[in-house]
């Protein structure tokens, strides 16, 4: 059934067609010694809408001409056999022309436009520390290319597409709104549909001053952050693998600072069964520690005010209710956490 819808939608989009054709080329021209397969993906559209297609380029020998489909501009995702991922821009009529000394994605040679060109020559420039596949390397220098040329698209699609917003958000967003000019079109974010980052703008974490969660031993307890020097909130779900390894950190630093006037920590599972929330708490036996409970999960307001993105998942607030770490590092978070209890 999918394939016949896909089917139907690519047809109506030739029979869209005009004096340019609504599709694309990727011309692959590598060694002879180039055997493989590559992973691609991209969002074809027109002005009623689109579909993901998801493909596959079997170079042979070098070898292979990819047609794909679309009257919207799109980004076209590429995956190599050793998880190397890039992105290309794209519009209808343009034919991309790769070609490389290697089979490795970030060596390639682009041309077709302008912005793939550069895109191209920045990845070739920096293919040894890409191929490390480091996030914080990466994320290193994309910060450099950002810094240096604020106003080109190429920023804007990089912090999009392969920085790691995940192992560096406050990096993220200080670059973002570096961003000056045709940067800042928001067409560049509605190519890349990321659900963390729907439009143009980047929001800031939330403060937190009281919020009402249902807890274990009480039914109701009220967060509030101004009658305590520091407070760590940590987000879970049952599914989560390393849970216990969490909690027993957690209970370690509730022992370390047993004096609950002074300071406030908090679990919250998002599960929106009740059962799999408590079902595990009486053995974590975490004492002066308050066991909330969010049932709407990621989809709570409140937690969608504080740009909770998923769990497990650390906030570290000060006693104004200002956000001073946000991730999922535990070592980090504690860190932070004894840095505003002055020890």
């Amino acid at each position: 059934m999918i394939s016949i819808i896909r089917i139907i939608f690519i047809s109506a989009l030739l029979i869209l067609s005009g004096c340019v054709k609504n599709e694309f080329s990727i011309e692959f021209n590598l060694p002879a010694d180039v055997t493989t397969n590559y992973k691609i993906s991209y969002y074809a559209s027109d002005k009623r809408g689109g579909m993901m297609i998801e493909t596959v380029a079997p170079v042979v020998n070098g070898k292979f001409l990819l047609k794909g489909k679309t009257v919207n501009p799109s980004l076209v995702f590429l995956t190599g056999s050793g998880k190397q991922s890039l992105a290309f821009y794209v519009e209808r009529g343009e034919t991309l022309k790769i070609s490389g000394e290697s089979a490795d994605p970030y060596s390639w040679d682009i041309t077709g436009n302008e912005l793939d060109e550069q895109w191209g020559k920045w990845r070739k420039e920096n293919a040894k520390e890409l191929a490390l596949q480091n996030p914080e390397k990466t994320n290193s220098l994309i910060a450099k290319y950002v810094t240096d040329n604020p106003s080109s698209p190429i920023s804007a699609l990089m912090l999009l597409t392969s920085f790691s917003r995940r192992d560096n958000e406050p990096l993220f967003r200080s670059l973002w709104l570096k961003l000056t000019d045709e940067a800042r079109n928001s067409k560049w974010t509605s190519l890349a549909g990321r659900a963390d980052q729907p439009d143009n703008y980047v929001k800031t974490p939330g403060r937190l001053h009281s919020m009402a969660v249902r807890s274990f031993h009480h039914g109701v307890d009220t967060l509030r952050t101004d009658s305590a020097k520091a407070t760590l909130l940590f987000f879970w779900h049952s599914g989560l693998p390393e849970r216990r390894e969490y909690m027993d950190s957690i209970k370690s630093l509730a022992k370390e600072y047993p004096d609950s006037a002074k300071r406030l920590i908090a679990d919250i599972c998002l599960e929106a069964d009740s059962i799999a929330w408590r079902s595990p708490l009486r053995s974590d036996s975490l004492k002066n520690v308050v066991r909330a409970w969010a049932p709407a999960g990621l989809a709570d307001s409140r937690l969608m005010t504080l740009l909770v993105p998923r769990a497990p998942y650390f906030i570290v607030f000060d006693s104004d209710g200002k956000q001073n770490y946000r991730g999922s590092d535990t070592q980090e978070a504690f860190s932070k956490f004894r840095s505003l209890m002055g020890e």
